[in-house]
């Protein structure tokens, strides 16, 4: 019977096989030392250039699928969620990547030798896309200390910067009905459950296109729409504050944007 793996990196895809080729590069380095990477790789979307990706740089213990449905990443990542074997679970979008080492350091973690959820700092780095790609600034962020109740204000770290047991995650999904914060809904969800600790690694290279006002929901103007707000209104509700100062400034914020609520009702 062949050994299950240690990680297992979920990799949502919507045709966008160039970046695809550099974030599946990025793991494909690190996989000596760890017990064994398993990469999910699912696309939402029928696309040549994403097979032939994944037929190169994917190994007989990746898995490649391309599922129906709506496109969009929460019904995606619940799909590798189902499939996965790892005994963690690390998230990873299709145009960002690990900084090298970061795996082989992540396992020797004792907090992961103990079997707990753990988070870890990133780099943002700023790039500009198509024929004349080049990044144009990169720099470090350390999130030491930052997952606290605050979460349940807003969101305070990217999902590609947790890693989880995957018996942890056990029933939980991505909210794919969602137009935004699908990520930070699911994050509460985990944090009710267990909250994570900090690991003093630089994890993810999360990379952000200069030339897009925001291809990432939830920041920028993004985070100013109407729609978006009423989004922040339905996280609040499926998750209540849990105590009365987060509930008078969850109300507050929403008052901030005309939505008349009382720090009761969230």
């Amino acid at each position: 019977m062949a050994e299950l793996p240690f990680f297992t990196v979920i990799v949502p895809t919507h045709k966008r096989a160039v970046l695809l080729r550099r974030t599946l590069a990025s793991i494909n380095a690190q996989r000596d030392g760890v017990g064994g990477v398993e990469i999910l790789v699912i696309s939402d979307a029928t696309d040549g250039d994403t097979d032939a990706a994944c037929a190169e740089l994917l190994t007989p213990a990746d898995m490649y699928v391309r599922r129906n449905g709506p496109s969009g990443p929460s019904a995606s990542r619940n799909m590798g969620l189902a499939l996965a074997k790892g005994a963690y679970i690390l998230f990873l979008d299709d145009d960002d990547s690990w900084h090298d080492g970061f795996l082989p350091a992540l396992r020797a973690q004792p907090a992961v030798q103990q079997g707990l959820p753990v988070y870890f700092n990133c780099s943002i780095v700023n790039e500009r896309r198509g024929a004349d790609a080049a990044i144009l600034s990169e720099g470090g962020a350390d999130l030491a200390g930052r997952l606290t109740d605050e979460i349940y204000l807003k969101n305070q770290i990217p999902v590609c910067c947790f890693a989880f047991p995957r018996a942890l995650l056990a029933g939980l999904k991505f909210d794919a009905h969602m137009r935004a914060y699908e990520d930070w809904e699911f994050m509460l969800a985990v944090y009710a459950r267990q909250k994570a600790v900090h690991v003093p690694l630089i994890g993810a290279r999360i990379f952000k296109d200069s030339g897009a006002e925001s291809e990432r929901r939830g920041v920028s103007q993004q985070s100013h729409d109407y729609n978006a707000v009423f989004d922040y209104l339905y996280v609040y509700r499926r998750h209540p504050a849990p105590n009365a100062d987060l509930g008078q400034r969850r109300a507050s914020l929403l008052n901030s944007f005309n939505i008349p609520v009382t720090a009761e009702m969230v």
